[in-house]
């Protein structure tokens, strides 16, 4: 399995088990994050976000599926929670990864390019402008992925934006100066012509 299926599968499972991530950055980790709460959302499980483990009191038959979330590079804190009962998904640096990742099911943050390609792939998203925007910046993939599925069709992330933005003052610029020099007319037709094609491609300006 690739590590979007293992984090899908683990979700599911009903097993009390534990996963490890190496989340790489606080900006790698929040789209590992952003990805189990998507999946967790779906089927109604809650996460939480555990920062010190306590033992619990006794098992609930009622209570609703939960999964803990621990951010720690404390030892201490990632054994009391790798030696409980708890269903847990455990972020750490590399250091404790290499340690554990042996035992557990574990999700090296390294890979996470790949990750985002599976997942939008898994979700049927192929638009190359918004998985490389995604890539450059995973810490924004989800609210990335929810921009673009409103507006598909007319999608323009926000370095695109501004690129097209710039290129609309410089081209204006240029005509400008065309003008005012009375230079070469079919140099000004073709720069308007330019103008009004990345107008076209970008709702954010049209």
């Amino acid at each position: 399995m690739n590590n979007i299926d293992i984090i899908k599968s683990f979700i599911e499972s009903s097993e009390g088990s534990k996963l490890l991530v190496n989340q790489v950055s606080d900006e790698i980790g929040l789209f590992y994050i952003n990805l189990i709460e998507n999946y967790a959302r779906d089927k109604n499980i809650k996460l939480s976000r555990k920062d010190t483990f306590i033992e619990s009191e006794g098992t609930d038959l009622f209570a609703e599926k939960t999964i803990n979330i621990c951010i720690s590079n404390n030892k201490n804190i990632i054994e009391k929670f790798i030696n409980s009962n708890t269903k847990t998904i455990i972020f750490t640096d590399y250091k404790y990864y290499k340690i554990y990742s042996n035992k557990f099911n574990s999700i090296n943050g390294y890979n996470y390019q790949k990750d985002i390609e599976n997942y939008l792939k898994s979700i049927s998203v192929d638009n190359f402008e918004m998985i490389n925007y995604c890539l450059s910046l995973p810490y924004l993939t989800f609210s990335e992925l929810s921009k673009f599925l409103i507006n598909k069709t007319g999608y323009v992330n926000e370095n695109q934006s501004k690129e097209d933005t710039n290129s609309i003052l410089e081209l204006r610029k240029e005509i400008f100066n065309l003008k005012k020099n009375y230079k070469d007319l079919k140099k000004i037709y073709f720069c308007l012509k330019k103008e009004v094609s990345l107008k076209k491609f970008s709702f954010l300006i049209y």
